[in-house]
């Protein structure tokens, strides 16, 4: 009886043993990756702590040379949170008040964080650059308003991906958390198709919480929104299904327990090319992952060959030569000597040429006369203008008080005149023609308006669209960001005439004419 009890016990403990690890191999998964020089980082989730111990890393078909641990809460960079916020008038009221609170929950929790609090419609609008200062955040949260506007989510995410995350250049920690009344794509816009694609090559976790609107017929929309978060193995939650807003902070809490993993891939690995690193964990838990490798050039030992010996080299060397003295003049040979004259004489004939043209060409080089004044008037006067010619007008000058300064022209497009006025040297005035796009940095060859005196100023900093009517803004990935009243640029953003961009250190206002 009491070997039969055993074994119960013994099946019951394998099977708690075999669920705790099903459970954990459910919940575990890659975040985010990141190459570096000579290592490649990986966060992961639900892999509990671990010092690198015990943890076995195979890149392709060898084994990494080193690996290390740690937990995202005790790295040196905070992890870094971008909250993207709906404004529009379509969150109903009462998730307008759940929302300011569950943003007062994050904020107050922050630990080993940095956090950037933006609203999107069109475009994004910073409303507090990443700071890890409550007082800043509470500030910028009590001042969101909410707005009549469109919004496209997918657009949105696919321009800050592309413009911010798939330059990575810092090893942190980054999330993204969307709080929307779902996805809404735009008919000419990027399709999700395309956005999963882009999240496939750049992962980064993308929480969701979604609101019901007034109707409660936006289940499509956000269904197609939490499937984002799906794919990036992010939590995704329904505001208005929630009983208590701290489970929602709670669950965003829990990525301080991320585990980030340094590795070490061996020199051959170097090469720059995508490989699959298969991790596996002490408690059993595989994940795999395609990442890029560092790329670096090693140059192998070259082995000089082996001198010869002094009487090795003596015996095969053979006696020199003596030149005969008739076949050589000034000591040097005669073929030689004669293509040395052929040359030199063949210079003297291009550079005879050359002189000659140009004197030819200054002799029949026609001369001017200014016209006098009077001549000039009479000219004009007796000039005789048909109907059949056709008329230049200045379109900046009033040709006709009857038009108020409008001149009309067949198959002419919409153009606006862009003005940038330096608000500290107002004598520093930029005023080009905007049909499409103008980029605006500090190389001449490459720009519309070219800002050659302020050097903080990349190359090409920054481009400036109109669509529709409506006017936009656009960094070109600068070295020192663009600016726009005061909020930094992260993705295209709608522009106002009267506006202030601050490209670099120079601030300019922005007009439209």
């Amino acid at each position: 009886m009491k070997k039969i009890i055993k074994g119960l016990i013994s099946i019951f403990a394998g099977c708690m043993i075999f669920g705790a690890a099903a459970l954990a191999d459910e919940g575990a998964a890659i975040l985010e990756t990141y190459t570096g020089d000579s290592y490649i980082s990986v966060y992961a989730k639900g892999v509990g702590e671990s010092t690198g111990d015990g943890i076995q890393v195979q890149i392709a078909t060898t084994e990494a040379e080193q690996v290390t641990a740690q937990l995202v809460s005790e790295m040196d960079k905070p992890m870094k949170t971008l909250i993207m916020l709906d404004n529009s008038i379509s969150i109903q009221q009462q998730d307008r008040e759940k929302i300011a609170e569950l943003l007062q929950n994050i904020i107050s929790s922050m630990d080993n964080e940095e956090i950037c609090l933006a609203t999107f419609s069109e475009g994004t609008s910073i409303v507090a650059d990443y700071s890890s200062d409550y007082k800043t955040l509470k500030q910028a949260v009590d001042s969101i308003e909410y707005q009549d506007q469109e919004t496209y989510l997918t657009d949105v995410l696919y321009d800050l991906i592309s413009a911010q995350y798939i330059k990575n250049d810092e090893d942190v920690y980054r999330r993204i958390i969307v709080i929307s009344d779902g996805v809404d794509n735009k008919s000419i816009g990027y399709t999700k198709e395309e956005l999963s694609s882009l999240l496939k090559d750049n992962p980064v976790p993308i929480y969701t919480i979604g609101c019901l609107n007034k109707n409660n017929n936006n289940n499509e929309q956000l269904k197609n929104m939490f499937a984002i978060s799906r794919q990036t193995n992010a939590d995704y939650f329904t505001i208005d299904e929630v009983e208590d807003l701290f489970e929602i902070s709670d669950a965003l809490d829990a990525d301080a327990d991320i585990l980030k993993l340094i590795i070490t891939p061996t020199e051959t690995m170097l090469d720059g090319s995508k490989k699959t690193v298969k991790i596996t964990f002490a408690g059993g838990t595989s994940l795999e992952a395609d990442i890029a490798m560092p790329q670096q050039i090693y140059v192998e030992d070259i082995e000089e060959p082996e001198t010869e010996t002094q009487e090795e080299t003596e015996t095969e060397s053979e006696p020199e030569t003596v030149e005969d003295e008739e076949d050589t003049i000034f000591g040097i040979d005669t073929m030689t000597f004669l293509i040395i004259v052929i040359c030199v004489m063949a210079v003297i004939a291009i550079i005879c040429i050359v002189i000659i043209v140009v004197r030819v060409k200054k002799r029949n080089r026609p001369s001017f006369e200014p016209i006098d004044s009077s001549a000039l008037n009479e000219m004009q006067n007796s000039a005789d203008i048909s109907n059949d010619r056709t008329l230049m007008l200045d379109p900046f000058q009033n040709n006709d008080a009857n038009h108020d300064g409008t001149v009309m022209l067949w198959n002419q497009s919409t153009t606006y005149q862009v003005v940038l006025t330096d608000i500290n040297s107002p004598a520093k005035s930029f005023r080009v023609p905007l049909n499409n796009v103008i980029i605006i940095g500090r190389k001449a060859d490459m720009c519309d308006i070219a800002i050659t005196y302020e050097k903080s100023i990349s190359s090409k900093h920054c481009e400036i669209s109109v669509s529709g009517g409506k006017f936009y803004v656009t960094d070109l990935q600068s070295s020192n960001g663009t600016y726009l009243n005061g909020s930094r640029v992260l993705a295209k953003t709608e522009i106002f005439s009267g506006n202030t961009l601050k490209l670099g250190r120079l601030e300019l206002r922005f007009e439209v004419r």
